[in-house]
This record gives structure tokens, C-alpha cells and sequence, in this order.
């Protein structure tokens, strides 16, 4: 009989996580599937094991993270360019991208900011902006040979300023 009792409240643990998961991976996958691009969306709420228990203010919130983390690994990255490039039209690129990606990540870091405040169109735009610092400097650095980690890591930043961006839209 105990063992009985044991199974039933086991089964019941089960089904009840199942549906728990089932609910966060269904918020998760209808705010990723209204964004401009679910796959960085969904890339962004799988590096965060928090997310699964967010809702979609939180989500917001994750989504600015994984664009100001991507943020400073594009720009410790285009730093070492700036550092290697030996052809000055090259370097002087890679200056003004630095430049860009620094005034994207100033915005990153105000839609948070702005996200806080539960200004969340503000913030919105605000990745709009951060967006369009990160695709001036991939434009910028196309004429040369970009190397493909570098290349990588830009589609990445506008690939989550993108999802950030949808995400905040949706917040009401």
C-alpha cells in the first residue's frame, strides 16, 4: 500500500514538472516566433537556464544580457585587429568600428536602463540603435578580408539585437 502511495505521488510530481516545463518552453517559443529572428531568440534563452522560469518582462531583460555579453566579446575582439593590422586604411577601420561597437554597447547598456524603468519601447529602440552600430561596422570592415570569427561574432551581436528588440516589443 505504501509502495502504492509512492508511485501515485511520483506520477504526479512527473506530470506536474512536464507541464511546467511544457508551459515555459510554449512562452519561450511564442516570444521567439514573434521576433525578427527566433533563432538567435532561442540561442540567446538557451545560454540562460533562467530563463525557463521567466516571464516575459524577465525575458526582456535576458535578451538585453545576451547583447551586452556578445557586445563586449565583438569588442575585445575588434581591439585585437586594431592591435595586429599592419595595412593603416585596415586599422583605421577597425578604429571606427571599435568606435561604432562602443556607441552600440552605450545603448545596450541604456536599454537596460530603460528596461528597469519599465520603459520598454524606449528600450526597444534603443537596440535598434545598437543594431545598427554592429551592421555600420560589419559594412565598414567588408572591403577587407573579415576573418571569420570576427564575422561570426558581428552576426551574432545583430543577430540577439534583433531578438532583444522583438522581445521588448512585445512587453505591454
Amino acid at each position: 500500500m505504501e509502495a502504492c502511495k509512492f508511485v501515485i505521488v511520483v506520477v504526479a510530481m512527473f506530470v506536474g514538472l512536464i507541464a511546467f516545463v511544457s508551459g515555459d518552453a510554449a512562452l519561450i517559443n511564442n516570444v521567439c516566433r514573434k521576433t525578427r529572428n527566433p533563432v538567435y531568440c532561442h540561442k540567446c534563452y538557451d545560454m540562460y537556464s533562467r530563463s525557463s522560469h521567466e516571464d516575459v518582462k524577465a525575458l526582456g531583460r535576458t535578451s538585453i544580457d545576451c547583447a551586452s555579453v556578445e557586445s563586449i566579446t565583438v569588442m575585445g575582439l575588434v581591439d585585437k585587429f586594431v592591435v595586429n593590422a599592419t595595412d593603416k586604411a585596415m586599422k583605421n577601420s577597425y578604429i571606427d568600428c571599435i568606435l561604432k561597437l562602443r556607441s552600440g554597447d552605450d545603448q545596450i547598456a541604456g536599454a537596460l536602463k530603460s528596461w528597469q524603468n519599465a520603459r520598454y519601447a524606449v528600450a526597444s529602440n534603443q537596440m535598434l540603435l545598437a543594431l545598427n552600430a554592429a551592421r555600420q561596422c560589419t559594412t565598414r570592415l567588408q572591403k577587407f578580408r573579415l576573418s571569420l570569427a570576427l564575422g561570426n561574432e558581428l552576426r551574432t551581436l545583430q543577430g540577439f539585437c534583433k531578438a532583444a528588440n522583438g522581445v521588448l516589443k512585445q512587453i505591454h
